[in-house]
């Protein structure tokens, strides 16, 4: 992911700050059902942080209510516990790091496939491979599908300017929860500032 803009923060919390992106009006059929890869269509009129955390969020939303999805999360899930969200993220979050292998999009391109075709995939090979964007839709749609509001979330990575990174945020007892499902042999860094689709 790799943004250019910086809006004075909205929201501060916990030494947090929150920049809101307001929700850009995305094609339907932006990300097929069947899990063609797109690239994401930049609009010229608002700035590529807003467009790729709306495209990013929508595709969460999307296939986070498709059953194949659910199917495919659930035999993941070994707590017993009643409404174990955490135990559920973190064993989601695992399978994703475990399953994923990071490679870049191309220069001047912003592609994501859809969940189904990461999955299906990871079913045929045993691995995927694809950037923070098709870490994170994996993982939200995942994690939404078995009713942990997940959003993606744009951060500054390695101390950048710009929002460089996409990651994920849960809430939990009156807090949110980040997961990096690219950060794979290090806990998720703590990212202050933070863009998220409103």
């Amino acid at each position: 992911m790799q943004v250019i803009y910086n809006e004075p923060p909205t929201t501060s919390s916990r030494g947090i700050s929150y920049q809101a992106a307001p929700r850009i009006p995305l094609r339907q059929n932006l990300l097929a059902p069947d899990g063609t890869v797109h690239r994401i269509p930049l609009d010229p009129k608002a700035p590529d942080a807003w467009t790729i955390i709306s495209a990013i969020q929508f595709v969460i939303e999307q296939f986070g209510r498709d059953p194949r999805i659910r199917a495919a999360t659930l035999p993941l899930l070994t707590s017993r516990i009643n409404n174990d969200i955490k135990s559920h993220a973190n064993t989601v979050a695992a399978f994703v790091m475990r399953k994923m292998t990071y490679l870049a999009d191309p220069d001047g391109g912003e592609f994501i496939q859809t969940p189904l075709v990461l999955l299906n995939t990871i079913g045929k090979k045993g691995f995927a491979y694809g950037d923070c964007d098709d870490h994170v839709v994996l993982l939200g749609a995942m994690l939404t599908s078995i009713g942990i509001p997940a959003r993606s979330v744009a951060v500054k990575l390695h101390g950048s300017d710009y929002y460089n990174h996409v990651v994920v945020e849960y809430p939990f007892e009156g807090r949110t929860i980040l997961i990096d499902p690219c950060a794979k042999t290090v806990p998720t860094p703590h990212y202050r500032d933070r863009l998220v689709a409103v």
